[in-house]
């Protein structure tokens, strides 16, 4: 009896023990998150010093070393850049230890965990940071420049890209990388060394939006060139993306440029694909109207107003669509319906007042240059139409006035009333 209560004894002790330790490491553990947290939080604040204390503390309680590294290493380069473009920010210690510890805290990450792609982007940052320190430091010699860019490039803009490169290459299907070296190659004026990286990265993701040197129209011919590649190889590969999805996106973007025959192509395929796609309805109709192709742009229009008919702007097509085929009354319909769908759209406004008053409908047109100004009061445009309809009809020389007097206490450019009241305010005096 005596051993089995010494038994039982013990291990009730060390079931106490195991408990205590457990407790203890939890414990820790959710003191380590914590210190992590409160350091994120100061970083997003701005307050560097404080999180560069809790990221320590956090590490002392046996947080992660990975992961809070990354995060240091994350922060200073961003207290860096901050400080670099003249924004007044608190590093943790001086700039030179700053550049340094970043130095070996990306070397650390990557000698230990050189498969994350992430280690290499950091590096990749790292290396822009110095290059840019580099030459704002380093007076510009104008005659040391090339008419080749690549030749303008300092060794660091370079390990930027390879970093970059091995990046993409350890995370293959992320087209953030790809897209990252295309900025780069742009804002450097290597158009031709963009091609390839542009068309991977909408290969990757055939979403135009998703890629910001996109949504810069007009976008050079050869970018434009190799971001219709890169939906083609999306199309022919294998995509999350529904493939009509993937043609009409591609449309949209050829319509920006402008490209509309090319864009029509592809708003056809995905209608193929996809019979009842508003979207690419819309998209050609809108293509077909820039074409000259008023009937068949009305019909695709109008087949994508069925299930789209909140879409001011798809009335706003229809509207001119019909107008060029001389059916004013059902333009008229058309435009006043993509008014009241968006009264803060002003060339809504002033399509359908430009048609009232060539029908003689004087007064109506007046008030729809009236309500496009007063529901947009700070549109120079609003404004500018209004006066210059009653530029257009001299018996409302006192209407002008007034609009220019009431102008004069408000906000509006200075620059755009001198233009548009000048001569108005000139001629009563």
């Amino acid at each position: 009896m005596r051993g089995l209560s010494t038994r039982k004894g013990t291990l009730v002790l060390v079931a106490g023990l195991l408990l205590a330790a457990c407790t203890a490491y939890f414990g820790l553990a959710v003191a380590a998150g914590c210190a992590g947290m409160s350091g994120d939080r100061a970083y997003y604040r701005g307050k560097f010093p404080r999180a560069w204390i809790r990221y320590n503390k956090a590490l002392r309680l046996g947080a992660a070393q990975g992961a809070l590294e990354i995060d240091q290493a994350r922060m200073l380069l961003f207290a860096l850049d901050q400080t670099s473009l003249g924004v007044k920010a608190s590093l943790p210690m001086t700039p030179a230890d700053a550049v340094d510890t970043l130095r070996t805290l990306i070397s650390r990450r990557l000698a230990e965990a050189p498969y994350l792609a992430y280690g290499w982007s950091l590096a990749s940052d790292y290396y822009l940071y110095r290059a840019r320190e580099d030459r704002r430091q380093k007076p510009l010699d104008l005659s040391t420049l090339s008419d080749d860019p690549v030749k303008n490039l300092v060794p660091g803009e370079g390990l930027a890209i390879a970093a970059l490169r091995e990046a993409s290459r350890r995370e293959p299907n992320n087209y953030m990388y790809p897209d990252l070296i295309a900025e780069q190659y742009i804002e450097w004026g290597m158009i031709e060394q963009a091609h390839e990286q542009v068309r991977k990265a909408v290969a990757l993701y055939p979403v135009f939006n998703a890629h910001m040197y996109l949504q810069r129209p007009p976008l050079d011919p050869d970018l434009l060139r190799a971001a219709v590649e890169g939906y083609e190889d999306a199309l022919r590969g294998k995509s999350l993306i529904a493939k009509e999805r993937i043609e009409c996106d591609a449309g949209w973007l050829l319509s920006q440029q402008p490209s509309y025959a090319e864009a029509a192509g592809f708003f056809k395929r995905a209608i193929q694909d996809a019979p009842g796609m508003a979207d690419a309805f819309s998209g050609l109709g809108v293509a077909l109207y820039w074409l000259g192709q008023y009937a068949d742009a009305e019909q695709a229009l109008a087949r994508a107003a069925v299930d789209m008919p909140e879409s001011a702007h798809l009335h706003y097509y229809l509207g001119l669509a019909r107008l060029k085929q001389g059916r004013r009354g059902e333009a008229i319909e058309a435009l006043r319906t993509a008014r009241e769908l968006d009264p803060h759209f002003v060339q809504f406004f002033h399509a359908l007042a430009e048609v009232l008053e060539s029908e003689g409908q004087s007064k109506d047109a007046e008030r729809q240059y009236l309500a496009a100004a007063n529901l947009n009061p700070t549109s120079a445009e609003a404004w500018s139409g209004l006066l210059a309809y009653y530029g257009r009809h001299a018996n409302l020389d006192a209407e002008a006035r007034r609009t220019c007097t009431h102008l004069a206490g408000t906000k509006m450019d200075p620059a755009v009333y001198k233009t548009a009241c000048e001569g108005i305010l000139r001629g009563a005096r």
